[in-house]
């Protein structure tokens, strides 16, 4: 009898084979884009629900558009020009792995973690002015919010920041060739982070 035909979930396993020949590459349906849409399906029912209750809540306390006059809102738009600019970098990035451009990908993964860095100096310097003015989670409910929110979002910032910085070091030794595939995932990951911001910006900053 004949074998039935099935189509592949992957492309072939050529050169992108992480370590134990898992496939680290981006296209098709490998483990590491199932499990970068898994983390991001998850982080999407959590900010969800928060940005849900949040919303739910401004309708309640109208109020609230008062707090807002206490955000810098340049500090806000800044780091919205900073997430929008790292993004670019990081696609380059990815690009240049496609391209084979090895020093390229080094280039751009290093000045995306510059500009992450930069978005959460911003943030610490908004922060610090805040808690100057008297304002902490415990001030009342936006603040409660505020600090929630951003304060998740910026560990997702540093979660990617240590994700760049491996695939950069393996990158400047030479020994990125096994992993490269993961500078795409990583990037879809970093621009869910971007995502993110669009939202929470004008929720937070422009409430008023």
């Amino acid at each position: 009898m004949e074998k039935s035909a099935s189509l592949p979930l992957t492309q072939a396993y050529p050169t992108n084979e992480g370590p134990c020949g898992h496939n680290s590459s981006p296209a098709g349906l490998t483990a590491g884009r199932l499990g970068i849409w898994a983390l991001i399906a998850s982080e999407i029912v959590l900010f969800a629900g928060l940005f849900g209750s949040f919303i739910l809540m401004r309708m309640i306390n109208p109020q609230w558009a008062e707090e807002v006059s206490h955000l810098n809102l340049k500090a806000g738009t800044l780091n919205s020009l900073v997430l929008l600019i790292s993004n670019f970098f990081m696609m380059k990035a990815s690009s240049s792995v496609t391209a084979g451009k090895a020093n390229d990908v080094k280039k751009y993964l290093f000045l995306t973690m510059v500009m992450g860095v930069l978005f959460l100096c911003v943030k610490a310097f908004e922060y610090t002015a805040e808690f100057a003015h008297g304002e902490y989670p415990t001030s009342g409910g936006f603040w409660a919010f505020y600090f929630l929110m951003t304060g998740i979002h910026a560990t997702h910032i540093i979660g990617g920041l240590v994700a760049m910085g491996l695939l950069w070091v393996r990158a400047v030794k030479g020994t990125l060739g096994p992993m490269q595939g993961r500078v795409a995932l990583t990037g879809i990951y970093w621009s869910f982070v971007e995502v993110v911001w669009i939202f929470l910006f004008p929720m937070l900053y422009l409430l008023a």
